[in-house]
């Protein structure tokens, strides 16, 4: 058994339509004319089964404070059958407790109306060094040692399941609409399905630990890091920490749900389970239930100076499974209480497990690292010549491109002071100036003007050719002088080289008429004709061939004779009559006769 100290402090609510609360403090709960007043009680315990709760009632403030009294005489009830025993069925004590006072409120909403009433309950047994909890609401017990705070009981309200769903954050359950919308509790008709109270918590004490209940008003409304710094303080009395916590939510405008049970674990008496005095089997003491079924509880930090809601919390599982020979008490720890081996324990594990992965990879790591290395060596090794060509042509290239000239192949090129169109223009340049390239990229190539201004000009805007030269070369290679046709003719020539190219043309029609007719009659005729057509032909080709030294046409005199010859005196009927001073060559009389009696011959 356990020399325990406990004290309860349970005020009245000072605003209306709040949840009521009432304690059960060693079989000592407030009665209806303590309601008006402070309710403190401080008492001393060594009992093999010490028993304390506390009750939270949602409705109408009259009826859920009398709801409490009911309840409390009927746990009263309970708690007295329970002594009797010498030792504790847990769960039969937690199931009788459960359905009995479930009806208590069933019957109390149905004798008053059918006014909905929900009782939350957080209770603790201390039998021996164990500790048990049973939970159903959101009423909170939790555990001090060794300056760690450590939640044993975990909220059953609609905010809380969506909290662990993950549908909101923890910051977020304080203000959910549905915060205070109870999942389970007291009061639950036939229809609503059974209670799922939480009875999980089952740990060893040791000495000095303590324990606290504590209303909504505490758990909910006063700040996570004023009332954790009450409840770690050592050199605070059970008394002392109450009164504290019920200042403290005065303080901060906590009006409502103030209530507070601090129990201090003074000495621990360990009796072992089984134990027999005398080798008499009669006198058994405390035989415990042995279980070996899996139990789960609930740790919470809350020294941390931030809300209990934004703590880390985990569910540690302990099975202690009973020795058949021995027969000793199955014991459950949960949070920091004996914890400190299973800790160590999965801290090994983990730290063989990570020791097994990092034997395995790292070997291969090392091996693919000098894999590469090796590769990389030998990379050098065969290509090392390659490398240096490719470093001097390189090199070469870019000595090249530094000495390039290059020309402007359009007027107004501008030169930009960056690669980039957008760039400020330092300058212009017009086709054909020179550039020196320095450097050259995919758009734009790095230039010095003769001007001495560095700039990038485009490259399509660059050639390594004079332009200039390429269009003075036709000038060159043909005649400058253009060929002159009909219009051309008429247009620039004067009157007197009209006359005179008339002329021309009608002596080379008669040349070529009497050519003809010589060449039906006489064969040496006609060959001397033909020569001396020949003749008259080249010498007019001659003449048309013979390039004008410019394109400007020239004066010619009036009286300049044109010296064309021609074949035929004879004229043609198309053709004008020669003037005077063109020459002809008529032959004369005696060839005319020779020619007559060749003819007759």
């Amino acid at each position: 058994m356990s020399k325990t100290v406990s004290t309860c402090i349970c005020e009245t609510n000072l605003i209306p339509n709040q949840p009521q609360e009432n304690v059960f403090f060693h079989s000592l709960y407030r009665h209806q004319q303590d309601f008006t007043s402070e309710f403190v009680r401080t008492a001393n315990s060594t009992s093999p089964i010490q028993i304390c709760a506390l009750f939270s009632t949602q409705g109408p403030d009259n009826l859920g404070a009398f709801l409490n009294l009911e309840l409390n005489k009927e746990l009263s009830s309970i708690v007295a059958e329970v002594s009797k025993n010498s030792v504790l069925d847990f769960d039969s004590f937690s199931k009788r407790v459960i359905n009995s006072l479930n009806i208590k409120v069933c019957e109390f909403v149905v004798n008053k109306g059918g006014t909905p009433l929900r009782t939350s309950m957080t209770l603790v047994v201390i039998e021996g060094d164990i500790l048990r909890v049973i939970n159903i609401g959101n009423t909170r017990a939790v555990l001090v040692r060794d300056g760690k705070i450590f939640s044993l009981t975990e909220e059953q309200t609609v905010a809380h399941r969506y909290v662990k769903m993950g549908v909101i954050s923890a910051e977020q359950e304080a203000t959910h609409p549905e915060n205070a919308t109870l999942t389970q509790y007291l009061g639950k008709m036939p229809q609503d399905g059974e209670i799922q109270a939480d009875t999980k918590v089952h740990l060893k004490l040791k000495d000095n630990d303590e324990l606290c209940l504590m209303g909504i008003g505490i758990s909910k409304k006063l700040p996570a890091s004023i009332r954790n710094r009450v409840l770690v303080n050592p050199n605070s009395s059970t008394e002392v920490k109450c009164k504290e916590l019920i200042s403290a939510s005065f303080n901060n405008e906590v009006k409502s749900g103030m209530t507070a049970i601090v129990i201090k674990i003074e000495s621990v008496f360990l009796l072992p389970g089984d134990a027999v005095i005398s080798g008499d089997p009669s006198h058994e003491v405390a035989q415990q239930p042995k279980k070996a079924a899996k139990e789960e509880a609930t740790y919470i930090d809350f020294t941390k100076e931030n809300d209990r809601d934004n703590t880390k919390a985990f569910r540690e599982d302990l099975v202690n499974r009973a020795d058949d020979e021995g027969g000793d008490t199955t014991m459950f720890n949960s949070g920091k209480i004996n914890a400190d081996e299973v800790r160590s324990g999965r801290k090994e594990k983990k730290e063989k497990k990570e020791n097994k992965v990092l034997n395995v990879i790292i070997p291969i790591l090392i091996l693919l690292l000098f894999i590469g290395i090796g590769y990389l060596v030998m990379f050098i090794i065969f290509n090392a010549a390659h490398l240096v060509n490719v470093f001097d042509k390189k090199t070469q290239e870019t000595h090249e491109v530094e000495t390039v000239i290059m020309y402007a192949i359009n007027d107004n090129t501008p030169v930009y002071a960056e690669e980039n169109v957008e760039s400020a223009i330092i300058g212009v340049l017009n086709k054909g100036d020179v550039v020196s390239k320095s450097e050259s990229g995919e758009s734009f190539s790095k230039v010095k003007t003769a001007d001495g201004i560095e700039g990038y000009v485009l490259n399509v805007q660059l050639s390594d050719e004079d332009p200039t030269i390429v269009e003075e070369r036709p000038e060159i290679e043909s005649d400058p002088t253009p060929t002159p046709t009909e219009e051309s003719t008429e247009t620039e020539t004067t009157p007197e080289e009209t006359e005179t190219q008339q002329t021309t043309e009608a002596t080379t029609q008669a040349t070529t008429a009497t050519t003809t007719t010589e060449a039906t009659t006489e064969a040496t005729t006609t060959t001397e004709a033909t020569t001396t057509s020949e003749t008259t032909t080249e010498s007019n080709v001659t003449a048309e061939a013979t390039p004008t030294p410019s394109p400007t046409p020239v004066e010619t005199p009036t009286d300049t004779p044109t010296n064309t010859p021609t074949a035929d005196p004879t004229p043609s009927a198309d053709t004008p009559t020669p003037s005077a001073d063109t020459p002809t060559d008529t032959p004369t009389p005696a060839e005319q006769q020779n020619n007559e009696e060749n003819t007759q011959e």
